[in-house]
């Protein structure tokens, strides 16, 4: 059980989120039988290298298929309830069925699901895809929702050439009292257009003193938070005057590879709207929060400049006035890292500000229980080459 599907499982399964909505556990009958004859039968004859079972169900399935594919082909076996797995009585998901050739990949988020399968490699194309046709409700519609997504993204290749003449604004809002400003503003290079500072404060005497050996151009606008983040990020987009507007928080970073992608991404005119995956280290720089939306934590950052684009809500803003194709740049992780480089004051505070933001609806903690993983297991892979992805239109 080393294969990094079968790790990643098991730290989700060993964490009991409280509050897990309860599911029917209730299964539609099936001819088993007829079910694996004819699904091992059309992956041989196109040469798939795996079959991908998505709901793992009663089991029944996920265990017929294990016993009777060929030894040499795959079988993952994708669930997004990690509670019913805990509940498949007659299998053991751990042990009884997984071997180097069959594994489990479980979250309840569809988006570490679909990135996982397409970091390791996998493609619709060499794939059988199945349905298990026990689920029912929610969980086939949740079920069929990744399976959508999984056969219908397209990996684009972008062209090396690019425009030139294209501008793209970097911006942040940020606190006069952020630890390691230095740092973050030194991560953005030099060709970028503009890098834009929207400080919670008053005036400009209450600004840092920031060294920075770069060529950045930097505008800085003085404009107190008052627990609004949205109206905040309206008015970073206000100061921004490129065709392109990437923002981050303080305790983000992007690598210097990362930053030379975004000059070809913004070439490539059949997309406007990119999220990155985003990696949250915790404890230490070689492990990552996972499990239950903490992982890919998609976070859409990069985006062509519109006046129709604005920031809704105090707290958790969302962008609005999105129109046309969205894509995830899948390669190129954000780095979250707060627990790094903030000591518990620190972001204490921090969560603190957002609680104040939502009026008291919302409370954030410092939780310390959540699974965490080995941070080479679910960063891209160097042995697969890992393409920006366009998205069907499914609400992300």
């Amino acid at each position: 059980m080393n294969h990094p599907f079968d790790i990643y499982s098991k730290q989700i399964l060993s964490f009991k989120l409280e509050g897990q909505k309860k599911h029917n556990d209730l299964w539609l009958n099936y001819d088993t039988e007829k079910i694996v004859q004819r699904n091992i039968q059309f992956a041989e004859q196109s040469d798939a290298e795996s079959i991908i079972l998505f709901g793992a169900g009663d089991g029944k399935l996920a265990k017929a298929l294990a016993d009777s594919k060929p030894a040499w082909m795959e079988l993952i076996i994708c669930d997004l309830y990690p509670e019913n797995i805990l509940k498949i009585k007659d299998y053991n998901f751990t042990s009884d069925l997984l071997n180097s050739k069959t594994h489990l990949l479980v979250d309840s988020s569809i988006w570490a699901v679909l990135l996982l399968l397409i970091q390791y490699g996998f493609t619709a194309i060499k794939s059988r895809l199945i349905l298990n046709p026990c689920l029912e409700g929610e969980n086939k519609k949740k079920h069929q929702s990744l399976q959508k997504l999984f056969s219908s993204h397209k990996s684009i290749q972008i062209p090396d050439n690019q425009n030139s003449n294209i501008k793209i604004s970097a911006a942040a809002i940020v606190s006069p009292n952020e630890p390691d400003l230095d740092s973050f503003i030194s991560s953005f290079p030099s060709w970028i257009y503009e890098l834009v500072l929207v400080w919670d404060c008053n005036d400009y005497s209450q600004l840092p003193v920031i060294t920075c050996e770069s060529d950045l151009k930097i505008v800085n606008v003085c404009n107190p938070l008052s627990n609004n983040f949205g109206a905040q990020r309206n008015v970073m987009l206000e100061h921004c005057q490129g065709d392109w507007v990437i923002y981050l928080d303080a305790d983000e970073r992007l690598t210097i590879k990362d930053w030379d992608l975004l000059k070809k991404i913004a070439s490539y005119d059949k997309c406007d709207y990119w999220y990155f995956p985003r990696l949250t280290f915790y404890p230490d720089k070689d492990h990552c929060r996972i499990g239950f939306g903490l992982w890919p934590d998609l976070q859409l950052r990069f985006f062509r400049k519109s006046p129709k684009i604005r920031f809704i809500k105090n707290i958790h803003e969302q962008i609005t006035g999105l129109k046309g194709y969205t894509g995830i740049i899948a390669g190129s992780p954000i780095s979250h890292l707060t627990h790094l480089i903030k000591n518990r004051d620190e972001i204490e505070s921090k969560l603190t500000n957002f609680n104040n933001a939502a009026g008291g609806k919302i409370t954030h903690k410092l939780n310390h229980e959540l699974p965490t993983l080995d941070s080479k297991l679910i960063k891209p892979q160097e042995d697969v080459p890992l393409l920006p992805i366009i998205l069907p239109p499914i609400i992300i």
